[in-house]
C-alpha cells in the first residue's frame, strides 16, 4: 500500500513508539493526526514531523468528535509499564480499557479501514517459550491483564472494525529517554554504562527477554495497517538474550568494562520471554535486526546526538 494521501490517527503519538511511528508515517507522506494530552511524554517529541495535533485525552469520547476522515488508527495511548500500574493501578487499568472502548466505537462508527493495537508479549506470563499466538496467556501482573482485556474486548465486539493486535515484546531504541526509569532494560543499561555507572540488574542477570528494535516495531505496525490480516500476531525478534549478554554487548560497543550491580528480584518477576515469530514473518515479511545490530544502531544514535 502507498501511504501518500492516506490519513492516520496515532493516539499517544508523543510516546516512545508513537513518535517513531509518526516520523515514519510522515516520511511516507501520510497525513497524520496525533491525539495526546502530553501527560506521559513531552510535546517536543513531535517537534519535527508535520502533524495535526489534537491535545485531548482518549478517555473522553468527545475527543473523537471532530476528527478528519481517518483511514487507519494506531491506538498507542495507554500506560506502558508494570511500574506505573503498581503505583496507580485503578487509573492505569481504566485508562487502558476505557480508551479502547472509545477507539473501537469511533472506528466502527466512522468506517476506519484498519485499527492497529499494540498489545504486549507480557500477556503470556510464565507460559513456556517460545510463545506462539496459540499459547494460552498466563499474565502475572495488572499491566498484562489490562492488555489481555483489550484483546478480548476487540474480539468480543459485535462486528468490530478490522483490527490487528500486535503482542509486542521488549521494544528498545532511540526515543525512550523521556521514560526515565521505566525505559527498556537496554536503554537503562546503555545510559548507565555510557556514564561509567553500574547498570542495576534484578537477580543474577540470567533472566532473558526477546528484545526488538523500535524501527522493526514501527515497520511491523505499518505492515499490519496495510495488511488485510486481522487478529493476534507476535511482534518480536525471535531471539531471547540474557541481561548479562546485553551488558556485555553494550560494554563492547562503547569500549567500556562496567560491572553490573545485582539486586533482589521483585515478586512475580518473569524469567524468560521469547516470541515465536513465524506468523509475523509470514504475514508481514519483516526480518527484525539481531540484538547486536540494534544495539549498534542505538549507540550510534546516541553518539550522533552528543
Amino acid at each position: 500500500m502507498k501511504w501518500s494521501g492516506k490519513t492516520a490517527l496515532v493516539t499517544g503519538g508523543a510516546g516512545f513508539i508513537g513518535m517513531n511511528l509518526v516520523r515514519e508515517l510522515c516520511a511516507a507522506n501520510s497525513h497524520v493526526t496525533v491525539m495526546d494530552d502530553f501527560s506521559a511524554a513531552p510535546r517536543t517529541n513531535l517537534s519535527g514531523p508535520p502533524v495535526d495535533i489534537v491535545e485531548r485525552s482518549v478517555m473522553e469520547e468527545s475527543s473523537f468528535a471532530k476528527l478528519p476522515d481517518i483511514d487507519h488508527v494506531f491506538h498507542l495511548a495507554s500506560p506502558s509499564s508494570v511500574i506505573l500500574y503498581g503505583k496507580e493501578p485503578q487509573k492505569c487499568f481504566s485508562t487502558t480499557t476505557i480508551s479502547m472502548i472509545n477507539v473501537l466505537r469511533y472506528a466502527k462508527t466512522n468506517g476506519v479501514k484498519k485499527v492497529v493495537y499494540p498489545s504486549s508479549g507480557s500477556v503470556y506470563g510464565r507460559a513456556s517459550p517460545p510463545q506462539k499466538e496459540t499459547t494460552i496467556p498466563r499474565p502475572t501482573n495488572l499491566y498484562a491483564v489490562a492488555k489481555l482485556a483489550c484483546e478480548q474486548m476487540i474480539e468480543g465486539t459485535e462486528d468490530p472494525p478490522p483490527t490487528t493486535m500486535l503482542r509486542i515484546f521488549a521494544g528498545y531504541g532511540p526515543g525512550e529517554a523521556h521514560k526515565g526509569q521505566i525505559a527498556s532494560p537496554v536503554g537503562l543499561f546503555l545510559r548507565s554504562i555510557a556514564s561509567d555507572e553500574p547498570p542495576i540488574i534484578y537477580g543474577d542477570g540470567t533472566q532473558s527477554r526477546d528484545f526488538i528494535y523500535i524501527g522493526d516495531v514501527v515497520k511491523i505496525m505499518m505492515r499490519a495497517a496495510e495488511s488485510p490480516a486481522v487478529g493476534i500476531v507476535n511482534a518480536g525478534s525471535g531471539e531471547s538474550h540474557t541481561f548479562n549478554q546485553v551488558v556485555e554487548m553494550l560494554n563492547r560497543r562503547l569500549g567500556k568494562k562496567v560491572t553490573p550491580r545485582y539486586i533482589n528480584k521483585p515478586i512475580n518477576y518473569l524469567e524468560r520471554t521469547h516470541a515465536d515469530t513465524s506468523l509475523m514473518t509470514k504475514t508481514f515479511g519483516v526480518t527484525p535486526l539481531s540484538l547486536e545490530e540494534g544495539v549498534d544502531k542505538y549507540c550510534s544514535s546516541i553518539e550522533l546526538a552528543t
